[in-house]
């Protein structure tokens, strides 16, 4: 039985099982995954196995397992979807295809469906681990580079996530994380977690290594002219109040990620998101100012900010005040 001090597990909400026997194990993360093999490493000892798993939307989701005594997990390939495994502690050794790694809390492990899997578990490794749709991610990698891709996705298996340029990947999915524990409208399903698989999918494909890499970034040496930025300035200001992401901007103006993402810098000081998210506070701020009957929340949630403590936050950084201090002054 819990107590007030006993520590609750990661996604803990969304429990799905907790046994001692290895079938019921195995089978009920086959549930979620996929079949596979598994032996404990030491025979007799005790299994204490549990798997928390949590959708976002269609095609991500978090999960949280946990087997107690190492174990030997044989899954061969995973074909329809790519995982992202960060153990929690302890650590593993992952092969796939050709590459091996000695996974730890520093270095995730990001085996590729088209490659042979194997993986060996030490003591007490609780992984978190982020499953992600392959045909999803394939279209993803399309939308990025504006062109069809003809070659398997193959990730590098080790990804080091003590690199900055993995900052952003490590934090925001230890936000979807901590927001799904605390229960709040991204379990819906709604238009936030649509979103949030989005910009997931677009952050790993961006940040991790993998053999599109080279392509996703290679119009990064093209002298982009300013129009570029200002048609894509045009539309996010047209469609502020709609659901965008980096790949739809980057669908109307044709060109990359990348490409877009270096225009900005050298044209307009700051990132396409930036901007939109800086456009959007303008467009709240004004609509606080214009419209005496509206809420705070109703416009807020109107442009996309559905934590509006992230939003007051952000708010005050770019107008010096509180959201409530605007409407305050309105005749």
């Amino acid at each position: 039985m819990e107590t007030a001090t006993t520590p609750l597990l990661p996604l803990q909400r969304y429990r799905l099982f907790e046994s001692h026997d290895m079938d019921e194990a195995r089978e009920s993360v086959a549930r979620v995954f996929c079949p596979h093999g598994l032996v404990m490493l030491r025979p007799r000892t005790e299994l204490d196995a549990c798997h928390h798993s949590a959708r976002l939307h269609r095609n991500v989701s978090l999960n949280y397992v946990q087997y107690g005594p190492g174990v030997q997990i044989d899954p061969g390939y995973l074909q329809d979807f790519y995982l992202l495994q960060i153990p929690l502690r302890g650590g593993a050794d992952i092969r796939c295809g050709a590459q091996h790694v000695d996974a730890t809390p520093r270095l995730a492990s990001l085996p590729s469906p088209t490659e042979p899997l194997s993986m060996r578990w030490a003591d007490d490794s609780p992984h978190l681990i982020v499953r992600l749709a392959r045909p999803a991610l394939l279209s993803r990698l399309e939308a990025l580079l504006q062109a069809p891709v003809n070659q398997p996705l193959v990730f590098n298996l080790g990804v080091p996530l003590d690199n900055p340029a993995l900052s952003p990947l490590v934090h925001f999915i230890d936000y979807l994380r901590l927001t799904l524990d605390a229960g709040n409208a991204l379990q819906a399903g709604g238009p936030l977690a649509e979103h949030a698989e989005e910009y997931l999918m677009s952050c790993l494909l961006m940040s991790a290594g993998h053999n599109h890499s080279r392509a996703l970034a290679g119009d990064t040496r093209r002298n982009l002219l300013p129009r570029v930025v200002r048609r894509a300035q045009e539309y996010m200001a047209a469609h502020a109040d709609q659901p965008l992401s980096l790949a739809d901007i980057c669908g109307e103006v044709g060109c990359s990620a990348r490409a877009l993402q270096l225009a900005f810098r050298q044209h307009a000081g700051q990132g396409p998101m930036e901007f939109l998210r800086e456009l959007r506070l303008d467009r709240v701020r004004a609509e606080l100012q214009a419209s005496p009957g509206t809420g705070v929340r109703e416009v807020a949630q109107k442009y996309g900010f559905l934590h509006l403590g992230h939003f007051a936050a952000q708010y005050r950084v770019r107008f010096g005040e509180r959201p409530s201090e605007t409407t305050a002054r309105r005749v």
